[in-house]
C-alpha cells in the first residue's frame, strides 16, 4: 500500500482525522482480508467479493462500508497514479466534442427521454426514491451499494444498468405507429408483471475465427481483451477463468477426478484418494504479486498436497509445481479474523523438500485443449 501517496492524494479533498480514517479501513482490509492493494481486484466485482470475505471475518456492516469507500478512494488514486492512466483526482476529462456528441445522440435518445419521465418531479429536479424503486421493478437492487454517490452518480450507473434491462417498447415507437412520441411508460411501482418484456433476443452467432480456436488461443485473446480495457480506464482489472483453467489442467494431466462445489476443502483426488487443492495464479507483470486465494482450515488438514500453477498475461504456463501439505502448513500466514491462511507461491518452494515441478506436464496439458 502506497500510503504516503494516498495521503495526498486525499489531501486536497478530506480533512486530516478523515483521512487517517481512510488510511485505517485500507489496512484493516490489507490485515484481515490478506490483499495487496495494489495489484487487487477493486473493480465493484471485486469490492463485492471483498465486502464477502469482510462480513466472514465480523466487520459490522457499517464498518464494512467505509472499508468499500475507502477501497474506492485508494482505487482511484492507484490508477490514477499509473504513467498510462488519465489523472482522476478531479475525475474523468470529457472533451466538448464527447459531450456535444453524447448529448446529441444518447441524452436526448428516446430511453433517456422515458427514463427522466420516470425518475424526476416536474421541478425537473431526480428523484432518488423513484429511481431506485424503478430499478427494482427490473431487478436491479443497488440501494446501499450506490449511498455514497451523489444523486446524479446514481442516475448515471443505474441508467446503465437499466438500457440493458427495460424493453424497447417501453420507451421506443412501434414500427406501425404514427406518432414519433416514445410509448407512455408504465406507472411508477406497477408490478414487473405489468410491464411488457420480451424474451431476450437469440444470442447472435460466435464468429469462425472464435468457434475455431484453442481453448489457449482463445484465454490469450481473453488477456489481451481485458488489457485493452484496462487501458482504456473501462475496467481495473478483471475477473478471470484462472481457477477453473487451473483445474482441468491439472485434472487433465494427472487423470484426476475433480470434487464437486460442495467438496470441504480439496478439489480433485487421483487414482490412490490423494487429496488435491488446485489453485491459480495470473501474473499481469513481472513484479506482480504471486499471493494465492485464501486456503480455508489449513489446521484441519482439508488436503493432501497443494497444486498450483503460474500463468502469464496471455495464460501461458509459466510455472506449476505440486507440494506435500507439511510444506505448506510450515510457510502460509494465518490470519484470525477471517480464519484462513495465506500462501506466496514464491520460486523458493521449487527446492523444497518433496516440491514437484510439473510445468512441463501443465503446458501439455494446456497444449492439447
Amino acid at each position: 500500500m502506497q500510503e504516503s501517496g494516498f495521503r495526498r492524494f486525499l489531501a486536497g479533498r478530506l480533512g486530516e482525522r478523515s483521512i487517517d480514517s481512510y488510511i485505517a479501513y485500507c489496512q484493516r482490509v490489507r490485515r484481515d482480508v490478506g490483499l495487496d492493494l495494489d495489484t487487487s481486484d477493486l473493480s465493484e466485482v471485486g469490492l463485492a467479493n471483498i465486502r464477502r470475505e469482510l462480513a466472514a471475518a465480523g466487520a459490522a456492516e457499517a464498518s464494512a462500508r467505509n472499508c468499500l469507500s475507502a477501497l474506492r478512494a485508494y482505487a482511484e488514486f492507484r490508477d490514477g497514479a499509473r504513467p498510462d492512466a488519465r489523472a482522476r483526482v478531479t475525475g474523468m476529462q470529457i472533451t466538448r466534442e464527447q459531450r456535444e456528441a453524447w448529448a446529441a445522440n444518447t441524452a436526448d435518445g428516446p430511453f433517456n427521454r422515458w427514463l427522466d419521465a420516470q425518475v424526476r418531479g416536474e421541478d425537473g429536479r431526480l428523484d432518488a426514491e423513484r429511481l431506485h424503486a424503478l430499478a427494482e421493478q427490473y431487478g436491479v437492487h443497488r440501494r446501499a451499494e450506490y449511498a455514497h454517490l451523489n444523486a446524479g452518480q446514481q442516475r448515471m450507473n443505474l441508467g446503465n444498468m437499466l438500457r440493458s434491462r427495460v424493453p424497447r417498447s417501453a420507451y421506443e415507437t412501434a414500427p406501425d405507429a404514427e406518432s414519433s412520441a416514445p410509448l407512455a411508460p408504465p406507472p411508477l411501482g406497477a408490478p414487473i408483471a405489468n410491464v411488457a418484456i420480451s424474451a431476450p433476443p437469440a444470442a447472435p452467432p460466435r464468429p469462425d475465427f472464435i468457434t475455431g480456436a484453442r481453448v489457449g488461443e482463445l484465454l490469450g485473446l481473453y488477456g489481451q481483451i481485458m488489457d485493452e480495457l484496462r487501458a482504456r480506464d473501462v475496467v481495473r482489472t478483471g475477473n478471470s477463468p484462472v481457477g477453473d483453467y487451473a483445474e482441468l489442467l491439472f485434472a487433465r494431466a494427472f487423470d484426476w477426478t475433480l470434487a464437486g462445489n460442495s467438496a470441504a476443502g480439496h478439489d480433485a483426488t487421483d487414482a490412490d484418494g490423494r487429496r488435491y487443492q488446485i489453485k491459480g495464479r495470473r501474473l499481469t507483470s513481472p513484479s506482480a504479486s504471486r499471493q494465492l486465494s485464501a486456503i480455508r482450515k489449513l489446521h484441519e488438514q482439508p488436503f493432501d498436497y497443494l497444486a498450483a500453477v503460474l500463468f502469464d498475461a496471455s495464460f501461458k504456463v509459466s510455472r506449476a509445481i505440486i507440494l506435500p501439505l507439511d510444506v505448506v502448513a510450515a510457510r502460509a500466514r494465518r490470519t484470525d479474523h477471517t480464519n484462513s491462511w495465506l500462501f506466496i507461491l514464491d520460486d523458493r518452494l521449487w527446492q523444497a523438500p518433496g516440491a514437484r515441478d510439473v510445468t512441463a506436464e501443465i503446458a501439455v496439458a494446456a497444449g492439447l485443449l
